[in-house]
């Protein structure tokens, strides 16, 4: 289908930021229009890059700024990525499932995507998940379903809205990027701020917030309680959070026919998502799991707290990475009622966590910024039937590119471990 996107006719297309979204933008929009030219700005060619958006012709210019680029920052007039996927179903008058939430994103929408498939011809995952938006549109119709995890980055300047909507929850984040923690929750509250009585919002009741938004507005709603149970006895999927996307999937599934015996079969053969509570080997009776995901306190101590009570005690746990100024006390708290004996600090916030361990817990630490060292330091340690956790709450940028190459660095330092010999005087760690 061509689309009618008649403001980027003869514009020169100045596109902010680089990468995947940008290059499915490019392509895109020259398949649809006839632009004059297309060019890429970026902070990494430029510092001051965006200066030069100031004194720009926009009679003749449409600046496009990727995600990952605040808006705030802008001088001058943009659109995004986002927004002309919105405006494009508008056109087709497809049907769109909107998934956000500062944790359980990923796995709801994956979920939810697999559940749908078992009913519907056409269903189409993508958004921040790692499909552009605007690719998954060739060759979708009116019938088309697409299922689309949003960030909070990719809602800030969102006014059209999904039909649909899922809020797994909601904590402090990116305030780096919004500027102010209120932002942050007014981006993500874009998901369903123009809802109409038609439309239909998914939420956790625990989210106090939500109700609030949902006073001011005009959909129907459908809360996920405390008490609603779901069987996840034979899901790969750990974890009372993993339980609440299940449900949330379903629900969603729910309102487009998919009945409750197929969810629970699709929650059975579910393959979790890497990277969030992924059991990764068990090398010398130690069981190492991968939350790399787990970037933010909230979700290392749900983190945790899965682990422990699913599984078993942790010996090792790994923390630390960019600074965003997140309030740890409580994480660290739960570390030390815990006692776990060894703890990997990783910069910048390791020297934080590091002050705020309590002068009666009795724990050993390394400082470090290589992963293989990390790995290589908890697997001296470690005893059998013990696990250690890869959970940093902080965001990764310190280090790492992104949260999928911290946790492919932990996966590929566990699977080089060398195994050994078992001992005969070994016991077990309790």
């Amino acid at each position: 289908m061509n689309f009618e996107l008649k403001e980027f006719n003869g514009k020169a297309i100045i596109f902010i930021g680089r990468g995947r979204e940008g290059l499915s933008f490019e392509k895109f929009i020259k398949s649809q229009t006839s632009v004059s030219s297309f060019l890429f700005i970026d902070q990494q060619d430029d510092p001051s890059y965006l200066d030069s958006l100031r004194n720009m012709d926009f009679t003749k210019t449409f600046i496009v700024k990727t995600a990952g680029c605040p808006g705030r920052l802008l001088p001058a007039p943009y659109t995004t990525p986002t927004k002309v996927f919105f405006e494009c179903i508008k056109q087709l008058k497809a049907t769109v499932i909107g998934i956000t939430g500062t944790k359980g994103k990923t796995t709801t929408t994956s979920l939810l995507g697999a559940m749908l498939k078992t009913k519907h011809k056409d269903v189409r995952i993508c958004g921040n998940i790692g499909i552009p938006m605007l690719d998954a549109l060739n060759g979708a119709t009116q019938d088309t379903l697409f299922v689309v995890e949003l960030s909070s980055y990719q809602l800030a300047e969102l006014e059209e809205v999904p039909h649909v909507a899922i809020v797994t929850n909601l904590y402090n984040d990116h305030v780096d990027y919004h500027g102010t923690e209120f932002a942050y929750q007014e981006a993500k509250r874009n998901i369903m701020r123009n809802m109409k009585s038609e439309d239909t919002l998914i939420y956790n009741s625990e989210t106090e917030q939500i109700q609030y938004w949902l006073n001011e507005g005009q959909c129907k709603s459908i809360a996920i309680k405390p008490e609603d149970q779901i069987d996840m006895s034979k899901s790969k999927l750990i974890g009372a959070h993993n339980a609440k996307n299940a449900l949330m999937a379903r629900t969603a599934a729910g309102l487009f026919g998919v009945d409750g015996v197929t969810c629970q079969e699709v929650i059975e053969s579910f393959e979790p998502v890497p990277h969030r509570l992924q059991k990764v080997a068990v090398k010398n009776r130690v069981t190492y799991i991968d939350d790399a995901i787990g970037s933010n306190p909230e979700a290392t101590i749900a983190g945790i707290t899965t682990v422990v009570h699913e599984l078993g005690p942790i010996a090792c746990l790994m923390l630390g990475g960019q600074d965003r100024n997140y309030e740890y006390w409580p994480l660290m708290q739960l570390v030390s009622r815990l006692g776990i004996p060894y703890l990997v600090l990783f910069p910048d916030t390791g020297k934080r966590l590091k002050a705020l361990l309590p002068a009666s817990y009795k724990v050993t630490l390394l400082e470090t910024d290589n992963m293989e060292e990390a790995v290589k330091w908890a697997a001296e340690r470690c005893p059998v039937d013990s696990f250690c956790l890869l959970s940093t709450a902080a965001p990764s940028y310190s280090i790492w590119k992104d949260f999928e190459e911290k946790g492919d660095l932990f996966q590929k330092a566990v699977n080089a471990l060398t195994e050994k010999p078992p001992q005969a005087d070994e016991t077990s760690y309790s």
